[in-house]
């Protein structure tokens, strides 16, 4: 499944959750009653303010969660963790493999030659083999 696909299926799923976050947040005053609030233009620390349901999501699909945090979350096993991981690098993997496919049947069929490409094409060529090359040691690990 697609970051897309699961980002919209999860989007769904705790929709409503977010909803009932946002509408807790939100106050109806009249006229100056909210001056007559202790704290009410008080600054909010970052202990005070509680993350909704979405960021939470999107940073874990977006790679923004650290080893920590992925380790501790308790909605999967450490098993089902490694299962979907596995998974979504397949399906990345796919993706690249498409990618890279398309673009060698472009170049031989408009005579690209490596002569012509960028300098910098080059360098990000050798990068990206060596990171292959790491990535292949690891996985032979794992």
């Amino acid at each position: 499944m697609s970051l897309n696909k699961k980002l919209n299926k999860m989007f769904n799923e705790d929709f409503k959750k977010i909803e009932e976050e946002e509408l807790e947040e939100e106050n109806v005053t009249g006229g100056g009653e909210a001056y007559d609030t202790p704290k009410a233009f008080k600054k909010k620390k970052k202990d005070d303010m509680k993350e909704s349901t979405f960021v939470k999501m999107a940073k874990q699909f977006l790679g923004e969660v650290n080893y920590n945090d992925y380790k501790k979350d308790e909605t999967a096993t450490s098993k089902q963790k490694v299962n979907r991981a596995i998974r979504e690098v397949n399906s990345r993997l796919f993706k690249i493999e498409r990618i890279i496919n398309q673009n060698v049947k472009l170049k031989t069929e408009t005579g690209v030659d490596s002569t012509k490409y960028w300098k910098s094409t080059r360098g990000n060529l050798a990068r990206i083999s060596e990171r292959m090359i790491n990535i292949a040691e690891k996985l032979r690990g794992f």
